[in-house]
């Protein structure tokens, strides 16, 4: 079901704030994606994404990937994908849900809506049922400072920070009531104003992920302070010192490292 508050929905509203580690799937090996999410649940997160601006021969990789990770840990994880015309969103079998993007930074209609519904056409003429879907999480995803990847692949335009720039697109999310907002830069970093300017300003059932470039533990915790109900970081652990980074910036076990996946079960 699409939108709907259940499983997933449900355990991220009540789990915020935390930090959320992203492996790549198309950059780490299979056995040190399960190394990590071990790690990554003993220090308390409650979720994993499994995330790529690129990614080859999806459906050949991700159900024995996911079926790997899934198998070593009890968080849910949640995939993180753009979509590409004539195929929409990649959905990976057995992921407890998907972030569903609609950039609305994006001068292509497609990307801003019309991925979802290719998607769902998709899916449907596989014969893929409704049940065996992944939970869809709308998200509305904006980004900051120039980002010429994105702009060559998916037509965005970078979010100007001034009030009015900032009203007109919190203004959009409000009234579709999208669940999650992702607030990215890729080779800069969002301003904790930025994320306190929209904190004040959505409802408190709308999610802010905020991501690009996190890799202390002072940045994640101004994020939270700030109003992140979740701050995405990769690049942090993408080091042969992982381990201490993700101690670092995590800190200490904490007591939820378990609750997600058991919740999500009883749904």
């Amino acid at each position: 079901m699409i939108g709907a508050d259940r499983g997933v929905l449900a355990l991220l509203r009540a789990h915020r704030p935390s930090p959320l580690h992203v492996v790549d799937p198309f950059k780490v090996p299979p056995r040190e994606a399960v190394l990590k999410a071990e790690a990554v649940q003993r220090a308390g997160l409650p979720f994993l994404l499994l995330a790529s601006t690129d990614y080859d021969r999806f459906d050949e990789r991700m159900p024995a990937y996911v079926a790997r990770v899934k198998a070593a840990v009890d968080i849910p994880v949640i995939t993180h994908f753009p979509p590409r015309p004539g195929a929409g969103l990649p959905v990976a079998t057995g992921a407890d849900a998907l972030l569903a993007p609609a950039l609305l930074g994006s001068t292509d209609p497609y990307f801003v809506w019309q991925s979802l519904l290719e998607t769902l056409h998709v899916q449907h003429g596989r014969g893929t049922a409704q049940e065996d879907l992944p939970e869809f999480l709308l998200e509305a995803a904006l980004t900051f400072g120039d980002d010429p990847v994105s702009a060559a692949v998916m037509h965005t335009e970078p979010l100007g920070r001034t009030p009015a720039q900032l009203d007109r697109r919190i203004e959009t999310i409000r009234a579709f009531g999208f669940p999650v907002v992702y607030l990215y830069s890729r080779f800069e970093q969002v301003t904790g104003r930025v994320c306190r300017y929209f904190r004040d300003r959505l409802s408190p059932g709308q999610l802010i992920f905020i991501g690009g470039n996190v890799r202390s533990r002072e940045q994640l915790e101004g994020y939270l302070r700030a109003g992140a109900d979740y701050v995405v970081f990769a690049g942090a652990l993408e080091r042969a010192d992982w381990r201490e980074e993700l101690d670092r910036m995590c800190g200490a076990p904490g007591p939820r490292a378990r609750n997600g996946a058991a919740a999500l079960r009883q749904t």
